[in-house]
C-alpha cells in the first residue's frame, strides 16, 4: 500500500477538482458538495480522457469527451456511454493535508 500527501485542503475549494498523481497513477481529487474529499481514477473508462477536465454534477463527475458520469463516492457509472466503473481510492484528511492511498 502507498499513502501519499497530494494537496492541502486550502488548495481544493468546495465543489472543485484537481488532477494529482500517486506513484504515476493519475487521480482526480474532488471536493464534493457534501464537503467530503474523494479520489477517483482520472481516466474515463469509456475513452481515455481526463475526468478532471470535466464538470461536477451533484455527486458525479462528467467526462468532457462524451458525457459519461461517475459517482465520486463509489466510481459507479451514473451516465452513459461508459459501462465500466471508475476506480476509487481511500482519502484521509489530517491537519489540513489530503492523503490518498493506493492498494497493491
Amino acid at each position: 500500500m502507498t499513502r501519499q500527501r497530494v494537496a492541502a485542503t486550502s488548495e481544493l475549494p468546495n465543489e472543485s477538482m484537481t488532477r494529482v498523481e500517486v506513484d504515476g497513477v493519475p487521480i482526480c481529487l474532488i471536493h464534493a458538495e457534501d464537503d467530503n474529499i474523494y479520489a477517483i481514477g482520472d481516466t474515463c473508462t469509456h475513452e481515455e480522457y481526463s475526468l478532471c477536465e470535466g464538470e461536477l454534477w451533484e455527486m458525479s463527475v462528467e467526462c468532457p469527451r462524451h458525457g459519461s458520469r461517475f459517482d465520486v463516492r463509489t466510481g459507479q457509472v451514473t451516465g452513459l456511454p461508459a459501462v465500466i466503473p471508475a476506480k476509487t481510492y481511500p482519502v484521509t484528511v489530517e491537519n489540513g493535508e489530503i492523503f490518498v492511498e493506493l492498494r497493491d
